[in-house]
């Protein structure tokens, strides 16, 4: 049932991805055309503030996910009814926190926004900031529920439920924005969907997981053990973020609003493109801290290492030659405007920045799994500091370019110190992993090459064009790599679905 459940969820995750971002195709550039640089290039310099508040949470979810399957492997009833009792009532007060933290900042616009933003655009920014924080500060205590549903491996009604948010979203807000509303809507809407898939979530684990509650006993001592373990768990989720929201705040204080609404665009495509590296891995996080509570052989750990990281890198890899070669278009079409082109070289550099990050993201997993994560917090700390050092000059000489720049250097610096890391003091099989790898890039030559020349020698302009070219592009891509790249596993993994699809088609 288990196995079921992380193969429906994985196709759920990658269905809602694309649906995800065929509505941004249409969604974002309405956006952009409606709301204008200016209220767009708010909205994009409030959401790092948001994402900042929400490292309040000290990376206390996965604490609760490493403790709780142990207390679930041993079967302690009482156990798993604290830890919930507990985990809501710290999210209660996490969350208040949030939302004092929140009204407090977006008194202080001028502050916080810089002196490069009108007052009208700080105003705006203001009232943006409090409906945010309200979401924000709701979203903790919903939090301790989705991620018991994470716990429970239930992933057919999390998917489903992430799905119909993200789909529903834009569907009813692009005619909202064709009628006239705006930014504040935008935000409302968003804040509505927290609480109707919170509810859902709730009545969820209340009713069909039984979940357990327990407030008699709020035990400090093992929350405190659980802040030690979380402690860099939370510089890492910390520095994250740092590093993937400093380049708008940059941008902002050193060149405006339009600068960020440029940068925007390379930025969503770079999320998008993170989303579909974590759909596989985030699945397997009950699985990781299974093998490491039960004291299984790393070679398990190794295993599973390799083979979502040889899954990631086929998807991946599609998608980074598919967008070599109608990327260039792709980004004006997008955007609206000929000033978007520089997003081309801008998402390239992100795409390549974390390509190679993305295909190890279950690695962070096991270091969490088995406590070792102090040194990884470390040197993503680093990377952050040193992104932002890069990134100022090359920002001030280079704009959005400059701050691509800065953050792929910084990125690809600390990976080869996590690699040393990994193969070092974890005892994963790096060499191993890499040479896995690497069987799979003579299958991505043929398709390397035509994604060039297609970026050379076509210039589509307009979405069917794009969608017929990356249709031939797929299919030279997926028949090089079934012939010279995936390994039997891999193979079944497509192979199997359609054998049983015409098994019943015959019936």
């Amino acid at each position: 049932m288990r196995i079921s459940q992380i193969k429906v969820g994985a196709i759920l995750s990658y269905l809602s991805m694309g649906l995800s971002t065929v509505i941004s195709l249409v969604y974002t550039p309405i956006m952009i055309q409606r709301l204008g640089d200016s209220e767009f290039g708010v909205y994009q310099t409030v959401l790092p503030i948001i994402s900042y508040l929400n490292l309040l949470s000290f990376g206390l979810g996965s604490a609760y996910i490493r403790y709780y399957s142990r207390a679930k492997t041993a079967d302690d009833k009482k156990e798993m009814a604290k830890l919930n009792g507990m985990f809501f009532m710290t999210y209660l007060v996490l969350g208040a926190l949030v939302l004092a933290i929140g009204f407090l900042l977006s008194g202080h616009g001028q502050i916080i926004f810089g002196q490069k933003l009108t007052a009208a655009e700080i105003e705006l920014g203001e009232v943006l900031l409090r409906i945010m924080t309200v979401n924000a500060a709701l979203a903790f205590p919903i939090s301790v529920f989705e991620s018991h549903v994470t716990i429970n491996e239930e992933y057919l009604f999390q998917k489903i439920v992430a799905l119909g948010r993200q789909v529903l979203n834009p569907l009813i807000m692009i005619p909202l924005l064709i009628l006239g509303y705006r930014s504040v809507t935008l935000t409302l809407l968003s804040l509505a969907f927290t609480m109707l898939s919170g509810v859902l979530n709730v009545a969820f684990c209340l009713v069909k997981l039984k979940m357990p509650f327990s407030f008699r006993h709020y035990d400090f001592k093992l929350m405190r053990e659980m802040v030690g373990f979380t402690a860099f768990v939370f510089i890492g989720i910390v520095v994250d973020n740092l590093n993937w929201s400093i380049d708008r705040l940059l941008l902002a204080w050193i060149h405006g609003t339009t600068a960020v609404t440029i940068y925007t665009v390379a930025a969503q495509l770079n999320v998008y493109y993170q989303s579909f590296a974590t759909a596989i891995s985030n699945l397997l996080i009950p699985r990781v801290n299974r093998i490491v509570a039960e004291n299984q052989p790393t070679r398990e750990l190794d295993k599973l290492f390799i083979r979502v990281g040889r899954l990631q890198f086929i998807s991946l890899g599609c998608i980074f030659w598919g967008f070599v070669a109608v990327g260039r278009s792709f980004v004006v079409l997008w955007g609206g405007d000929a000033k978007f082109a520089v997003d081309y070289a801008v998402t390239l550099l992100l795409f390549g920045a974390t390509l190679w990050a993305n295909i190890q993201m279950l690695g962070y997993e096991i270091l969490r799994a088995k406590n070792m994560h102090k040194f990884s917090a470390l040197v993503y700390l680093a990377i952050a500091l040193g992104n932002a050092v890069l990134s100022i000059p090359l920002c001030m000489k280079w704009g959005v370019l400059g701050a691509a720049i800065g953050t792929a250097l910084a990125t690809g610096v600390g990976m080869l110190v996590m690699n040393r890391y990994y193969h070092r003091s974890v005892g994963l099989d790096i060499p191993r992993f890499w040479l896995r790898i690497r069987h799979l890039v003579p299958a991505m030559i043929v398709p390397g090459i035509l994604a060039i020349v297609i970026a050379v020698l076509l210039y589509p302009t307009n979405y069917f064009q794009i969608a017929g070219i990356l249709c031939v592009f797929v299919a030279v891509y997926g028949v090089s790599m079934w012939l010279f790249g995936m390994d039997r596993y891999e193979r079944n993994l497509i192979a199997r679905p359609l054998q049983s699809i015409m098994r019943r088609l015959k019936k």
